[in-house]
């Protein structure tokens, strides 16, 4: 679990309640956090039932260089990700390290996402992913095939894909496109246990000039290790550019929207945790 010392304290014990009710408990909890950790969230962390190794890091390195120092350190051949403010039903341990150990030659396996924008009553959308590892595959040069919150990978996987690594704004897909370069295969289950808060902040992020060097220096990277072929990068970040330039309110339109992707999962498990007054609307 990556753990940024900005992050709110009820956000991060609404995320441990949820692994504290798994019905496979972890050996292990791993808390990466990206600098010293303020009073609060300590409490928060030590508060909590689980078996937590906190490891800060002495000064801010982003998510990707502290998890390619943080994430080998796990004990165990599955390694879940988690995202300090999401929600998790209470199957998700057992559903993805079951479903990843069932299926030999996949290396990373994720599942479908909800979200829930807080801003506005708890409306739902989702960002809808691959189910076959044929169209993960496709997806791979393009889009980003896996929901990174959602994600259990076999350890042996991360250390032999070279891990993570610093990549501003796009640590996982980095690693995704290197696992499959590994020869082992990427894909989604159906079903959805993890769901992400979200608000217009979080949209933000994916807009931007500074979202558009990012995305390009990544591409840059990929074409020079020859993952992707550079045609397929020029027309990829030419096609992203004007949804990076488009106003925050119409990008908020797309990523609410049917096109996105709509939803074949059971989403009642996610009503305990939707503050009374607040009546989540269906997919659009």
């Amino acid at each position: 679990m990556p753990l940024a010392p900005s992050e709110a304290p009820a956000l991060l014990k609404t995320t441990l309640d949820c692994l504290e009710k798994q019905t496979l408990q972890a050996q292990e909890l791993i808390i990466a956090a990206d600098g010293p950790l303020p009073l609060d969230l300590c409490q928060v962390i030590e508060s909590c039932h689980l078996p937590v190794k906190l490891k800060q890091q002495e000064q801010p390195q982003g998510i990707g260089a502290m998890l390619e120092i943080v994430a080998p350190c796990c004990k165990g051949d599955v390694i879940i990700r988690i995202d300090s403010d999401d929600l998790y039903a209470a199957n998700h341990t057992e559903v993805m390290a079951l479903s990843l150990i069932s299926r030999p030659g996949i290396g990373v396996l994720g599942c479908q996402l909800l979200e829930l924008d807080t801003s506005r009553c708890y409306q739902q959308s989702v960002r809808k992913t691959p189910t076959s590892k044929s169209d993960a595959q496709r997806w791979l040069p393009w889009r980003n095939p896996l929901n990174h919150q959602t994600i259990a990978i076999h350890r042996h996987v991360l250390v032999e894909a070279g891990g993570y690594r610093h990549t501003p704004g796009f640590e996982d897909w980095d690693l995704w496109i290197r696992v499959a370069a590994a020869g082992y295969g990427i894909v989604n289950l159906a079903s959805c246990t993890s769901a992400a808060r979200v608000n217009d902040r979080h949209r933000k992020r994916r807009r931007g000039l500074q979202y558009i060097l990012q995305e390009v220096n990544f591409y840059a990277l990929q074409v020079r290790e020859g993952k992707i072929n550079p045609w397929i990068a020029i027309i990829a970040c030419l096609s992203r550019l004007p949804w990076r330039l488009l106003p925050a309110r119409a990008l908020r339109w797309w990523m609410q929207s049917k096109w996105r992707g709509s939803p074949t999962f059971d989403t009642a498990w996610v009503s305990e945790f939707v503050p009374k007054g607040s009546r989540p609307q269906s997919i659009r």
